[in-house]
């Protein structure tokens, strides 16, 4: 999970129509979000709906709220539905800064530990739901959290394995491929950002890459 930037420009159909899903909202966070889930980053092109941050239950005020919407898919949807009100606005923080997101390896399962590099509510509740995105309920996957898992760590050992090439060859080849992986359409980058801010060589090279979105 990252920063989204959202246009300056609200949709017409907010102010003009009681609906919140009308085609110009949509075709404006698809193009905001390159087409990505804003709580897992995965590309979406037509599993999708329009999320409320803050959910519509007894928040009647906010339905309409331009920066109140944004595009996820159903796997997160269904996660977070309105059990998650006070998470972090993705269009006010710098969430890859504020939350350390890493992928761990023990006893033979991957586990992701997300950890607020800043005390708050909003940040605790924004960790308890990305635990729940990427590890299931109480650490248990069930097929769907299985296939997600699938999704994410293909991603994650395609960066891994080129970060170890560069690693031990640095070529502007093996440079360029790991930025390949650091473009702002890629999936991931909130963990992928932390595995190159965890590593000072990486880091060094690549900092100037893992701005995207930042203000």
């Amino acid at each position: 999970m990252i920063r989204v930037h959202k246009s300056d420009t609200v949709p017409e159909s907010l102010s003009r129509t009681k609906a919140y899903d009308g085609e110009d909202v949509k075709i404006q966070l698809y193009a905001d979000q390159l087409d990505k889930c804003y709580i897992c980053e995965r590309v979406r092109d037509t599993d999708t709906h329009i999320e409320h941050c803050v959910s519509r239950k007894g928040n009647a005020g906010l339905v309409q709220e331009w920066d109140n919407l944004f595009l996820s898919c159903s796997y997160c949807n269904g996660k977070k539905l309105n059990h998650f009100d006070n998470i972090l606005n993705p269009a006010e923080c710098n969430i890859e800064d504020e939350i350390q997101q890493a992928v761990t390896y023990l006893g033979g399962q991957v586990t992701f530990v997300f950890t607020p590099m800043v005390v708050s509510d909003a940040h605790d509740e924004t960790v308890r739901l990305l635990s729940l995105v990427h590890n299931g309920k109480d650490g248990v996957r069930k097929i769907k959290e299985k296939k997600f898992l699938n999704c994410v760590m293909s991603s994650i050992n395609s960066f891994n394995k080129s970060v170890f090439k560069y690693l031990q060859d640095p070529t502007s080849d093996n440079e360029d491929e790991v930025r390949g992986h650091l473009t702002i359409d890629k999936e991931f980058l909130g963990l992928k950002y932390w595995i190159v801010k965890n590593n000072p060589t990486l880091y060094d090279k690549f900092s100037t890459d893992i701005i995207w979105n930042k203000k």
